[in-house]
């Protein structure tokens, strides 16, 4: 007579392994839109303010533009203290690392004209409304 292993939580090895891949998608869409972001339009223009705060230098953000969708995309880098260097981390809730999030404007919107500034972690966005735009970088004035 052989002896069977006794397992009864295998069967649910399928379901633990779908739930840890679910949490890892999960996490990964979360850091991508974890700004929050207001879209408003008025007759002419489209506007865009989102809150990113701890963006330091104007090549840790960038801003594409391609017709209505305007892709937001940086890099969040982590404050390193001088006096400190073998501090240990007991708490933090502060994300630091990349990002990027895609948005759709209400309307198509012109490349000309544009203006982009960041201050004190709001970034606004200024578009006038366009009905032929064409794909463009646009720089962000830091203040």
């Amino acid at each position: 007579m052989s002896l069977i292993p006794n397992e009864p939580y295998r069967m649910l090895d399928p379901f633990w392994n779908e739930m840890d891949r679910f949490m890892r998608r999960c996490k990964e869409e979360l850091t991508d839109g974890s700004y929050r972001v207001d879209i408003e339009e008025t007759q002419s223009k489209v506007l865009v303010t989102a809150e990113i705060p701890g963006i330091e230098k104007p090549e840790d953000l960038r801003i594409t533009l391609d017709q209505n969708r305007l892709m937001i995309q940086g890099e969040i880098r982590k404050i390193m203290h001088d006096d400190e260097d073998e501090s240990v981390a007991r708490h933090s809730e502060r994300y630091y690392g990349k990002f990027s999030r895609l948005l759709t404007l209400p309307a198509m919107v012109k490349t000309d004209g544009s203006h982009a500034s960041y201050q004190n972690g709001l970034l606004k966005l200024s578009f006038l409304k366009d009905a032929h735009p064409a794909a463009r970088y646009i720089e962000v004035d830091f203040h």
